[in-house]
């Protein structure tokens, strides 16, 4: 597959992206041309840019890491995915977004990194294809080029792009902005994707579309919450919610400004428990079965989930850990679950970096998608009734360095393992029958790995930019039908051990024949 990089090299009049390598990472450099390197304008432009992206964090919005400046000027350093915008999909791979899920998808993903905005009472404004971009590996979004935001303390470098620009915007009238302005870039954005590819949308997106292009920005979408809730085809409504929230919470100080602090997130927190056990928070879910499930937390850095917590004075078993439970929360050094769990939900403990390890009880069928990702895990033990391992479940685990994956799991969903810099060992079980697309992208100390005789299916880029990677222990008999494991540049240096019957078959197979064969299985 051919790919432009993330961000693609460009050269305007304002400032110079470009790639370079720093403690054998590829960042991207974002740096004012030389004309404009001692404006005062466009510097406090470059120092605006950075604050707001450094202070999101969404897994949807590209990841901003420092600002620095050298002999050339001021110059910003973003993180390196490889990727294309949405206008180089549609033009490379046209029959992308006539799958309707694809374009939901992208919807999806795309509501929350403006939402991680809006939060932040910041109006992104330039939503266009060049400026949404879907990565390499899983065609997840990153949303780039924060520099011409819309924020309360910065307004005069907002930019827009006018065959994408909102009505109210076409008289520069920066006082209109509000979420409802970015609303309507949904609306374009899903219509520049229908008119590309030339398939009509679905009629729930159409009516999304036309109702985020109302000219009228009162007959919008007052968030991205309701078209969230389209989506999911819910019959409530989120004004009503929010309304409520605000109502009870802030009286004369404004949504936006409370919505995403931790206050916003404790009364959410508080709203829906029904018990609060040494700051862990609980909720019923069935009080036929006497069930609950674990919500989050309060200022707790070990957490120790009870199995029959006391609710109302009876005991409820707790069986699931909710969606994003302790999403981000950083200060968590310990974890206990109980034996009682049976499901472990999405983003449960993403970005927990400094919770050092998890044993993941029996029960446990499936980790869920995300469910560990940026934690600080060390140390796994995962269950012996794991069957699959989700998407990402453990991606970006830096401090990970072992995995024993048990016996009875049969799928490696998509980048489980991937950005794990530090894993040097992993062990799959011989009931393994899938390694979906990119499992051990970037897993840079990775030096060998066995797959079992079982696996017959191997994704895309399950080997990508494992520098380190030199030796493949395949026991299959019948060679796996292939993409691309690996980059061209590294097959000259991987030995892949295989049958001796089967030598031959692998010798001739796509993919596998650039590498080194040897029949010594």
């Amino acid at each position: 597959m051919s790919t432009s990089e993330f961000i693609n090299k460009k050269n305007d009049t304002k400032s110079v992206t470009s790639v370079v390598v720093i403690k054998n990472k590829k960042r991207f450099k974002k740096q004012l041309n030389q004309t404009y390197k001692d404006s005062l304008r466009h510097r406090n432009a470059m120092y605006k840019e950075f604050e707001i992206g450094n202070g999101i964090h969404c897994p949807y919005i590209v990841e901003y890491i420092s600002i620095n400046e050298d002999e050339n000027g001021l110059y910003i350093l973003m993180e390196h995915i490889n990727g294309m915008n949405i206008a180089e999909k549609m033009a490379m791979e046209p029959e992308y977004f006539s799958n309707h899920r694809h374009t939901e998808k992208m919807l999806r993903q795309l509501l929350t990194a403006l939402k991680a905005l809006h939060e932040h009472n910041i109006a992104y404004l330039d939503l266009k294809p060049e400026n949404v971009m879907l990565t390499q590996i899983s065609n997840d979004v990153r949303l780039v080029d924060l520099g011409g935001c819309f924020t309360d303390y910065n307004d005069y470098t907002a930019e827009r792009t006018q065959s994408f620009v909102a009505p109210e915007l076409s008289n520069d009238e920066l006082e209109k902005v509000d979420a409802r302005t970015d609303i309507y870039g949904i609306g374009k954005l899903l219509q520049y994707i229908e008119e590309k590819s030339g398939i009509p949308l679905p009629k729930h997106l159409s009516l999304i579309k036309e109702r985020c292009l109302n000219e009228d920005k009162k007959k919008r979408f007052e968030t991205t919450d309701e078209i969230e809730q389209i989506l999911r085809r819910r019959n409530r409504t989120i004004m009503g919610a929010t309304t409520g929230i605000a109502l009870l919470v802030l009286i004369g100080i404004g949504w936006w400004m409370f919505v995403g602090t931790k206050y916003h997130k404790l009364l959410m927190l508080n709203l829906n428990t029904d018990a609060k056990i040494e700051g862990i928070h609980y909720k019923i879910i069935s009080e036929t079965d006497k069930t609950c499930m674990v919500i989050g937390q309060t200022d707790s850095s070990n957490l120790y989930l009870q199995e029959q917590p006391n609710i109302d004075g009876q005991k409820y078993t707790t069986i699931e850990i909710a969606n994003s439970a302790f999403y981000d929360c950083s200060e968590v050094t310990s974890v206990f679950l109980p034996q009682s769990l049976r499901r472990i939900g999405e983003h449960a403990f993403y970005n927990c970096s400094n919770m050092a390890s998890a044993t993941i009880p029996n029960g446990i069928t499936t980790i869920e998608r995300k469910s560990f990702k940026g934690s600080g895990v060390t140390y796994l033990k995962l269950p012996s009734t794991l069957k699959t391992i989700g998407h990402a479940a453990f991606a970006r685990c830096r401090r990970l360095k072992q995995v024993v994956v048990p016996e009875g799991t049969e799928t490696l969903g998509l980048d489980a393992f991937a950005n794990c810099d530090n894993l040097v060992s992993i062990q799959l079980p011989s009931t393994l029958k899938t390694i979906s697309r990119g499992v051990f992208w970037m897993c840079f100390e990775l030096q060998e790995i066995t797959i079992p005789a079982g696996v017959t299916t191997i994704g895309e880029y399950v080997f990508f930019d494992c520098y380190n990677l030199r030796h493949i222990y395949n026991y299959a008999p019948e060679p796996q039908s292939l993409s691309a494991i690996i980059r061209r540049g590294q097959l000259q240096y991987v030995t892949v051990h295989v049958p001796a019957a089967s030598v031959e078959k692998y010798r001739n197979a796509h993919h596998w024949k650039d590498m080194i064969i040897v029949g010594d299985l």
